[in-house]
């Protein structure tokens, strides 16, 4: 018998009877929640839609669940209670019913009913396909996550085991928020950002690491375990943030999946494994799902937070602070304006409308796509530099280069309006990134935004120093030698497999200036001989004083 032909049977039950009847067959407890309900999957079946930007909605395949399932299974899992708290169409629970033999009560709580209407005709598909089956008593609620009440679960399964498992929504709360989405969890600083941070982003987060947050509260103190699909930068902040948070879990695992494969998400996701308890794991074992080979483990190492532990260990004296100040390069946030091409002797804008301003201002540009291997010297570039440092009026673009100055007046419109809050309350057509390191003759640099770790040489040509776009980010030098000596330990195998040990290559920005600061270049130099990176001893003896001469200050305290 099919369920829809089951569903016939029933047809002229009142509600009352109707329930009594499929928690008989199935299992499920007020199969039809309501008269509106009733009427609907009888009379009319729901058609499903996906809406993956509202909801997040990557809906797991059933042989993914089953295999996840599977997995837990061979880790000699045993749950009594199961919660799915964003279950969608099911899978899951599907695939538990299918997996585990001792399901006492299954919990599945889901915000778009035609998703529920479906998973209830799948449930009774399967216990009338399997009818020898023994039944859990099933809860498939119509509900809000962010505003349901998960304690009187907890409160009845007491001591039971439990498993939390499911795929939450792949989207972040600013998102929501762009789309007047409904769906999203009450306000709160949740993040706990401050000041800049929450105005620059980190404010923003992951409606899933909030729901596998509240899940881990829920589960704390219980004999439980936690098995969510995550994007990999979530399981990231979970594992960082056990530094300060403590949660109670026993062990922390990662599962690696194929999301191209199994969602068609060009996105780095994992499945999160929590097994609860007393000890307070601030370390993730990463872990191949297809064939469960680890690969490393990455955490918290002695107060660090590090991509690979056994790398680490084996580096880590060169973590400290680094003794010269990394920068980022130049933000203007306007590049059909300032940024030029030269094309027959004259300046082009991004419009490609000539731009007929002196040569004062305008100074060749570095971009991440532009850095080659070894060094670098020429431009495709070139941008229009208003200040030497961020604080300096523009007003001197008046005087000293009147034709610039018309210029940006001419496109002041576009310029006025850039949005960022860092140009508010300063100079007209100002910059961000800007100092007197810009202007340094040589510069170390390497990008935030490509996997690759190597250093590049950069040289101004014709004595005009080159700036960097913000990907970008750099050491600057006066002297030749005292450069080549730090691209060369930069790109030495030590502080090569440092920074390997500390990135992590799924990130939006692979390298940062936090990263870049904690590699301290006197103690790598100090371990390595100038033969070892082929450099001959006096410039290498050069350097190190060079490094103890202009090492940044440390800050002392008065207290």
């Amino acid at each position: 018998m099919t369920a829809n032909s089951c569903i016939e049977t029933i047809r002229n039950l009142p509600q009352a009877s109707a329930n009594a009847h499929m928690q008989r067959l199935c299992g499920i407890s007020h199969f039809f929640e309501d008269g509106y309900d009733f009427h609907s999957i009888i009379h009319s079946p729901a058609i499903v839609r996906e809406d993956k930007e509202e909801y997040g909605d990557w809906q797991t395949n059933q042989d993914l669940a089953l295999s996840i399932c599977h997995l837990l299974k061979k880790q000699g899992i045993r749950p009594q209670v199961i919660i799915e708290p964003t279950c969608g169409k099911g899978h899951f629970i599907l695939a538990a019913l299918q997996t585990f033999d001792n399901i006492e009560e299954i919990y599945g709580i889901e915000i778009y009913k035609p998703y529920l209407q479906t998973l209830k005709l799948d449930i009774l598909q399967h216990y009338l396909d399997h009818p020898q089956a023994s039944k859990s008593t099933i809860h498939l609620l119509h509900r809000n996550f962010f505003d349901f009440d998960f304690q009187p679960i907890k409160t009845s399964f007491k001591g039971k085991d439990i498993l939390v498992i499911g795929n939450p929504p792949w989207v972040t709360n600013s998102k929501l928020g762009e789309i007047q989405s409904n769906n999203l969890p009450p306000k709160s600083n949740f993040k706990k950002a401050k000041g800049l941070e929450a105005i620059t982003g980190k404010g923003n987060f992951d409606i899933a690491e909030y729901i596998c947050i509240q899940m881990i509260k829920l589960l704390s103190g219980e004999q439980a375990h936690l098995a969510l699909l995550l994007k990999n930068s979530v399981i990231k902040n979970i594992v960082a943030g056990q530094n300060q948070e403590q949660f109670p879990i026993r062990r922390i695992e990662q599962y690696n999946i194929d999301a191209k494969r199994e969602f068609g998400a060009t996105v780095a996701a994992s499945l999160l494994h929590l097994t609860m308890g007393d000890n307070g794991a601030q370390r993730c074992q990463v872990n191949d799902f297809y064939t469960s080979t680890p690969s490393h483990e990455y955490g918290w190492v002695n107060g660090c937070f590090v991509a690979d532990v056994s790398s680490y260990e084996q580096y880590k004296y060169i973590d400290g602070t680094s003794p010269l100040k990394w920068w980022s390069g130049v933000k203007h946030d306007c590049a059909k304006i300032m940024e030029l091409t030269l094309q027959d002797g004259k300046w082009v804008n991004g419009f490609g409308q000539v731009a007929d301003i002196e040569d004062t201002a305008v100074y060749p540009l570095i971009k991440s796509s532009d850095i080659k291997k070894d060094k670098t010297s020429t431009s495709r570039k070139f941008i229009i530099i208003t200040q030497k440092s961020t604080s300096e009026e523009t007003e001197w673009l008046k005087s000293k280069c009147p034709k610039t100055y018309q210029y940006l007046i001419e496109n002041a419109e576009l310029l006025d309006k850039r949005g960022s809050s860092i140009y508010r309350n300063r100079p007209r057509f100002c910059l961000f990134g800007i100092g007197k390191y810009s202007f340094k003759r040589y510069k170390v640099v390497v990008s935030g935004l490509y996997k690759h770790t190597y250093f590049t040489l950069v040289e101004s040509p014709n004595g005009k120093p080159m700036m960097l776009d913000d990907t970008c980010y750099s050491l600057g030098f006066d002297e030749y030698d005292n450069a080549f000596a730090a691209q060369c330990l930069l790109n030495s195998i030590p502080i090569q497999a440092f920074i390997r040990s500390l990135l992590f290559s799924d990130a939006k920005r692979v390298i940062n200036k936090d990263l870049l600061m904690r590699i301290d270049l006197l103690k790598a130099a100090q371990h390595l001989k100038g033969k070892d990176i082929g450099l001959n001893e006096s410039i290498w003896n050069r350097f190190i004083s060079f490094l103890k001469l202009n090492a940044i200050p440390k800050q002392h305290s008065l207290f």
